[in-house]
């Protein structure tokens, strides 16, 4: 069985429930949560199609997830999909290696990062992971 498969394909599940249990707190940009909530059902049905095309039965969602912390209002809300989008990210990073030898693949996994990023900052959350350094001038 592909580990690195079956893990994005568990992370989506989990990004799946947090977009159903932030989308009733967000006070604004709900047709956002509901076009995000679009591509991540997709990508899910895609990646099960990929454990299927290889044989492989894909496991079913977990019985139950826990936010890291309450979702009681808007902030908490967007905070939520902020992080559960940047979680996706290393394991489509993991993806990017075991599916090397299928280019469509790879390229796939590559921009859903890109896409994870978006959607993260987006929500939230920091644009860049590091700080600027100190005496270098971002670019323009």
């Amino acid at each position: 069985m592909s580990e690195p498969v079956s893990a994005a394909l568990a992370g989506e599940y989990a990004v799946i429930y947090a977009y159903g249990r932030a989308g009733g707190r967000l006070t604004s940009d709900g047709d956002r949560a509901l076009a995000g909530l679009a591509e991540h059902r997709a990508t899910r049905d895609r990646l099960r199609q990929w454990l299927i095309n290889d044989g492989e039965q894909p496991p079913p969602p977990a019985p139950a997830y826990a936010p890291p912390g309450p979702v009681n209002g808007d902030r908490q809300a967007r905070d939520l999909l902020a992080t559960v989008e940047l979680r996706l990210i290393p394991l489509y990073a993991e993806l990017i290696s075991d599916q090397a030898d299928v280019p469509a693949r790879k390229v796939w996994a590559i921009r859903q990062i890109r896409d994870c990023a978006l959607r993260a900052q987006a929500w939230g959350a920091a644009g860049q992971a590091f700080p600027w350094p100190s005496g270098l001038t971002p670019p323009a």
